[in-house]
């Protein structure tokens, strides 16, 4: 069982990164040999349109006109049984990065031959090889737990393209708001993201949700991906379980 962690995060010792690497610790006690890539250490050129990947139907993985390092990474979401998406919150939504890797990773890892309402030339899966789990963790820098649903939308987002892009099911986000150890006075929200602070309870949620993927794998529960699951992520509300 193999399970990859792809963080968008810009801070390789931030928040987004200690509960990632908790996650992967819990996995790991259920047997899971686990990666973690930091797609800023990657090459990772912006999309530029240009179709050659969306023009071939036949390919496994879709090539690209970008000689960069997004296909090796693709080859290792083609070897993991999961995959757990984190990233901080930008703008109430993912980085730039991690958007920038979902769309290049669109149409390489989904061929444009689907039907969605009766419109033909959706996107379905190309790694159609066996159905893999999707995870994600995203981190606030000011925003608590009771207003995620004006700040949070990168979670949904994830939820409503990842199965397709990996041919699964989505399993289980975390949302960890942003905790001060002490109420902030008016003069200090302005420095709100560097009074922060992760919880214990936060990182134990992390670990938690590592085991509960893992086995969630490990049990063979996760079925390919279709449409009915595209359906009921844009119906549902975000939740940890």
């Amino acid at each position: 069982m193999k399970i990859l962690a792809l963080n968008g995060t810009y801070r390789k010792n931030g928040t987004t990164t200690t509960l990632i690497n908790k996650a992967l610790e819990g996995a790991a006690t259920i047997g899971a040999q686990t990666e973690h890539l930091l797609l800023k250490d990657f090459d990772i050129r912006y999309c530029t349109n240009c179709l050659k990947c969306y023009g071939d139907v036949a390919s496994e993985i879709a090539p690209c006109t970008h000689d960069d390092d997004m296909t090796a990474i693709l080859k290792r979401i083609k070897k993991a049984d999961g995959v757990l998406f984190g990233s901080p919150v930008h703008m109430g939504y993912v980085t730039g990065l991690m958007h920038v890797f979902m769309e290049r990773a669109c149409f390489r890892l989904a061929r444009p031959t689907g039907e969605i309402f009766g419109l033909k030339g959706c996107p379905e899966p190309r790694l159609t090889d066996k159905p893999r789990a999707a995870a994600s963790i995203v981190t606030a820098g000011w925003v608590p737990e009771e207003m995620r649903q004006y700040c949070d939308l990168g979670t949904q987002w994830l939820k409503e393209n990842v199965p397709m892009l990996i041919n699964g099911e989505f399993v289980i986000d975390q949302y960890a708001a942003a905790y001060f150890p002490k109420e902030l006075k008016d003069e200090e929200w302005h420095r709100a993201f560097f009074l922060r602070e992760l919880t214990e309870t936060q990182q134990q949620e992390a670990f938690k949700l590592g085991k509960t993927f893992a086995s969630r794998i490990s049990d063979g529960n996760i079925g390919p991906y279709d449409v009915a699951t595209l359906m009921e992520a844009f119906e549902q509300p975000e939740n940890s379980d």
